[in-house]
């Protein structure tokens, strides 16, 4: 089911029974932008921490356009999945003195113009949200008493005319009219807050209420003390206005609130994502990034790190040709997987997708990803009791718990981001150092292009003739080192900290130097005291 500002207040209530049921929630994004270019390239000499550190400043200025949820719940009496799938159309917006931006790559706009992306969703019917801070700090300016103040000050200038419009209008039917009540029909919730608040400031006897059934309209009655009617109260204002603003954030709330886990594909980039636009500016540091993701999202699991590590129990004609989304999908959904042959759960989608949506539409790529988490789990956990048979939630997220909060990085020093705890050691061969032998200063691209035929390599200049290579596997670091054993044309070797580092040549050679520079103190003091003592 698709969610924007229309029906997301109709439809709050279900989503929650929905989450509240689930045992696990598939999620996918869309974003306003793609990183590429030079200083985003994947490298395999990037620690974690790089990786984090390059992408911060350039994922502050995207933001999710798309947020699919899907809520795998189980029916224990025919052992099947139940899928409930939700796309969640969001857009920035602006309130008070926050005014949330981004940037759309024209790359991007290509892309999900490709795959039928509505603007207009976007746009016009985009759900708000806030992250934690910006929320903190409208409930600051609350307690302050500033947010009408604020409110007021960044109206827009058809917005100021209506809402002096309304007044004018309640003016008029106080002293025109003998009607009891009056109704405003007010779209904006920020403005029905306003008229609210305005009314009540400049007419001190009428009473406002919201009309029953329709919370658009606000409801005025012409004598305060009326029996029957009672004034809304500022909280119940205040409160409405905040839900209208947090938007979609309520869900992240829900989410936050039945730690339910999460299951996304390839999630480096969406958690990254997330902190920025629901939690808050990216942290500096990037232990603080994940020490903040674990208290909002403590159980995550990214089918990218899962199927590339079972895979490897696979033979080359069993396991899948790629272990992207839609592949690795495919390959479960078109029963190719020879060990789960028998005693699969069914998995049946509560109301099928739109026929007009496909792979890179939030809720579709989000339930993709927890259909290929139920086969995952049903393999590991029955290749762990040595049967294969329906398995349950419980045996599933058992059966996976090896791979909890454990998030794939792309060609990377380390295979994945560990976020409770340390991150582990590198998995790839020690560094080799390069130098050449006939330039004073290496060809970084004709060193590139003339090992690119033996093994998937990452170079960088160390110093003006050297250079640090990263091989992606031991198989290719051994053909290097032979192949290029005899080169005339270039030295490789294992890299030593201790032989190849600047500085520790430097520490040695001036070691020597000194040890030197004593040994001839010694010597010719030794000379010195002989000559005296001969005479």
């Amino acid at each position: 089911m698709e969610i924007t500002k229309q029906n997301f207040a109709e439809q709050i209530d279900n989503i929650t029974e929905d989450l509240k049921r689930s045992c696990f929630i598939g999620f996918d994004a869309e974003f306003t932008a793609i990183l590429s270019g030079d200083n985003f390239q994947n490298s395999l000499f990037d620690t974690n921490e790089d990786r984090y550190n390059k992408m911060k400043t350039a994922v502050s200025k995207m933001v999710m356009t798309q947020i699919g949820l899907t809520m795998f719940q189980y029916d224990r009496d025919i052992d099947t999945y139940v899928a409930v799938g939700y796309t969640f159309h969001l857009c920035p917006q602006v309130v008070a003195d926050i005014d949330q931006s981004f940037i759309f790559q024209a790359s991007t706009l290509k892309f999900l113009c490709k795959h039928n992306f509505d603007f207009n969703k976007f746009t016009y019917e985009g759900l708000p949200y806030l992250s934690k801070t910006e929320d903190a700090k409208i409930r600051q300016h609350l307690k302050d008493n500033t947010l009408f103040q604020n409110l007021t000050h960044t109206l827009d200038i058809d917005d100021e005319k209506l809402l002096q419009t309304y007044c004018s209008d309640v003016s008029k039917w106080l002293t025109t009219s003998d009607e009891d009540t009056m109704y405003i029909d007010v779209k904006s919730s920020v403005l029905r807050y306003l008229v609210h608040n305005e009314v009540r400031n400049r007419f001190p006897n009428v009473l406002t209420t919201d009309s029953l059934g329709n919370s658009n309209k606000v409801l005025i009655y012409r004598d305060k003390y009326v029996e029957g009617a009672v004034s809304a109260p500022t909280a119940i204002l205040e409160e409405n206005l905040i839900n209208s603003l947090l938007g979609f954030s309520q869900i992240i709330y829900l989410l936050e609130a039945y730690n339910k886990p999460i299951v996304g594909h390839n999630m480096f980039l969406d958690i990254i994502l997330l902190h920025n636009q629901f939690i808050g500016p990216l942290p500096e540091k990037y232990i603080t990034f994940k020490k903040n993701i674990n208290q909002i999202f403590p159980v995550i699991y990214d089918t990218k790190y899962i199927s590339h590590e079972m895979s490897k129990r696979l033979s080359f004609d069993e396991v899948w040709k790629s272990n992207a989304l839609k592949d690795l999908y495919e390959f479960f959904a078109e029963g190719k997987c020879k060990k789960l042959e028998q005693g699969i759960n069914p998995i049946r989608l509560s109301t099928p997708f739109d026929v007009k949506q496909s792979y890179h539409e939030a809720g579709w790529d989000s339930f993709c990803s927890g259909y290929c988490f139920v086969r995952l789990g049903h393999w590991a956990a029955c290749e762990s009791s040595g049967k294969y048979r329906p398995v349950g939630p419980t045996e599933t997220l058992s059966g996976l718990s090896s791979y909890r909060n454990r998030v794939n990085v792309i060609r990377a020093s380390v295979p994945y981001m560990n976020l409770v705890g340390e991150d582990p050691t590198s998995h790839r061969p020690q560094l080799l150092h390069i130098k050449s032998l006939n330039e004073q200063v290496i060809n970084i691209s004709k060193v590139v292009t003339a090992l690119a035929g033996i093994g998937s390599i990452d170079i960088k200049p160390y110093g003006s003739r050297a250079a640090l290579l990263a091989a992606a596997t031991q198989v290719t670091a051994e053909r290097i080192l032979k192949q290029y054993r005899n080169s005339r044309e270039y030295r490789i070797s294992v890299y030593s900290p201790y032989q190849h580092s600047v500085a520790s040549r430097m520490a040695l050679w001036g070691g020597a130097l000194l040890t030197g520079s004593l040994l001839i103190y010694f010597l010719r003091s030794n000379i010195k005291t002989k000559t005296n003592l001969s005479y």
